[in-house]
């Protein structure tokens, strides 16, 4: 067991759009009121003696009975879900597998933002114990029309060293088959999670990659592990790029929403203000906080609207509005790049723009996980993380559960890449230098 010796703190995470828990303007923010930490943090070879165990699974059975976003839990037996789990949490003492049992409790209903964290885990991913993960530096991998693909290779990298090159079809990692094609199509999500994990290791290592080259010949490359392994977007550092595909057209890309990121736009914005037209490159941005979001809004729009509306359980509808520009709007065309990975407050801004026309969306259908969350923290050290708001469009449509589709459908193709391009960008490059939607 693990002694506890840090001040706990219930947050309330906004992973997607709007609403102050205040009754300021809505946005999106994160509070951190005190709460009580536990005595004891089971680690996962911890017994958790019966009594800790059974209060915990009424916190967690409780807390989602009364404010959980859908107070009809999407026609499931909330009550049968908690009798078919007490005998299992009585049989259950490892705090490892008990957590992975609340877990499974939780995901029997519908909806984003719903997870049972075990201690020693975080929103958005485990946070490792031990010496962190190391991957291959600078390889990324994306899902493609044939399967998990290499995407980026920095030149002069050992990966790049050791023959890697973007374009390349990853089958394989450590002996580990991925999936072929048609199934990461279905559910493209989990594959790619699964690859990036695969890749990662112990440092010193290197991961053996079996893939398919331009040639079309099957080999294993050994892609050394040197850097840290990013899980996800670093809220309080979002990354951001900029530039010029051609000479009239802007491109800007972001890896999260995270406060900072207005002010980093600032350059951006203003080195692109006097092109024709402007991608936004959102893909592989799991979503984040509001200020970006209504910084780019304000940039795109000349007049004020409205972003979102979000509805808490038991409670009034809340409008989330942007500003408007007026003259200094930017005038130019507009396409925002999308895929699965593309969730929350990413979802809600490509949206918005493609309700009011101000935007072409092309790519693969959003991740559709937009609902309003708060965490709290269990006896055991774990976390619990509910939705308690559902989210509606301006024109009333849910994206929760089935995602923003795009206007043009756009697959990232392995032959573009392994000629050093992107199929989506230049897509988006043909669409917005034609005549049409402004």
């Amino acid at each position: 067991m693990i002694r506890s010796t840090t001040r706990a703190l219930r947050v309330v995470y906004l992973a997607c759009v709007a609403g102050t828990m205040l009754g300021a303007a809505p946005r999106f923010q994160i509070q951190t009121p005190p709460q009580a930490a536990p005595a004891v943090v089971y680690a996962a070879a911890d017994d958790v003696p019966e009594p800790v165990r059974l209060e915990t699974f009424r916190i967690v059975w409780e807390t989602v009975r009364d404010r959980y976003f859908d107070p009809t839990f999407g026609g499931i037996d909330w009550p049968a879900v908690r009798d078919r789990y007490r005998p299992l949490v009585l049989a259950t003492p490892k705090s490892g597998a008990f957590h992975a049992l609340l877990q499974k409790m939780v995901a029997e209903l519908p909806g984003s933002h719903l997870r049972v964290l075990a201690p020693g885990e975080r929103v958005g991913g485990p946070a490792p114990s031990g010496p962190p993960p190391m991957a291959p530096d600078g390889v990324a991998v994306r899902a493609g029309d044939e399967g998990i693909l290499v995407y980026a290779v920095p030149e002069k990298s050992p990966s790049w060293e050791a023959g890697l090159r973007p374009g390349f079809l990853v089958l394989a990692v450590d002996g580990t088959e991925l999936p072929d094609a048609a199934t990461i199509r279905k559910a493209p999500r989990t594959p790619l999670a699964r690859a990036r994990q695969l890749l990662s290791g112990a440092e010193g290592t290197a991961a053996q990659v079996r893939v398919l080259d331009a040639a079309g010949q099957q080999h294993v490359i050994a892609l050394p592990r040197t850097v840290p392994f990013k899980r996800s977007g670093n809220l309080a550092k979002p990354e951001l790029e900029w530039r010029r595909p051609s000479p009239r057209v802007g491109y800007v890309r972001f890896d999260i929403w995270g406060p900072t990121l207005g002010a980093k736009l600032e350059p951006a914005l203003a080195e692109l203000t006097d092109t024709d037209a402007l991608i936004i490159d959102i893909r592989n941005n799991s979503g984040g906080m509001e200020p970006g979001v209504n910084r780019l809004m304000k940039f795109l729009m000349a007049e004020p609207g409205l972003v979102a509306v979000t509805t808490p359980r038991g409670g009034e509808p809340r409008e989330w509005k942007h500003e408007g520009s007026g003259t200094g709007a930017f005038r130019g065309k507009v396409a925002v790049l999308i895929d699965d990975l593309s969730g929350s407050a990413s979802e809600v801004f490509a949206n918005v723009l493609q309700e009011n026309g101000r935007a072409m969306v092309l790519g693969r259908t959003s991740y559709g996980g937009v609902l309003n969350s708060t965490t709290e923290q269990l006896p055991t050290g774990g976390t619990l993380q509910y939705p308690h708001s559902d989210m509606r469009t301006p024109k009333g449509r849910r994206i929760e559960g089935a995602g923003v589709v795009p206007d043009v459908a756009v697959e990232l193709r392995r032959a573009d890449l392994l000629v050093g391009k992107d199929t989506v960008i230049e897509m988006a490059i043909e669409v917005l230098t034609k005549a049409g939607k402004r």
